[in-house]
């Protein structure tokens, strides 16, 4: 079954928001903590699903977030367990 890419890139997003929110961290945060290198329009967007994450910056934003990469993708839709596992471990709405 081939890979769809607006589900990855929601779920990538939603990785994304949750791990930068554990860190207690805003967008403007994470913006300032790259030196530019990633806006905070454009972090929004990654965290909405709204635009594809290369590799590499995925890789630099688990950098500057302090967690293994694997934390920021997605598992295999056929095991939603572990999708929910690693959810609860970075819950969406657990900041300030």
């Amino acid at each position: 079954m081939p890979v769809d890419r607006r589900h990855v890139d929601a779920l990538v997003g939603d990785r994304l928001r949750a791990v930068r929110k554990w860190r207690r961290m805003t967008l403007a945060q994470v913006e300032e903590a790259s030196g530019g290198e990633f806006r905070t329009s454009v972090l929004g967007a990654y965290e909405r699903g709204e635009r594809g994450l290369a590799v590499t910056r995925l890789l630099r934003l688990a950098q500057l977030y302090d967690v293994p990469p694997s934390e920021l993708l997605p598992e295999d839709d056929q095991d939603s367990e572990q999708d929910d596992a690693a959810l609860q471990r970075f819950p969406p709405d657990s900041v300030l």
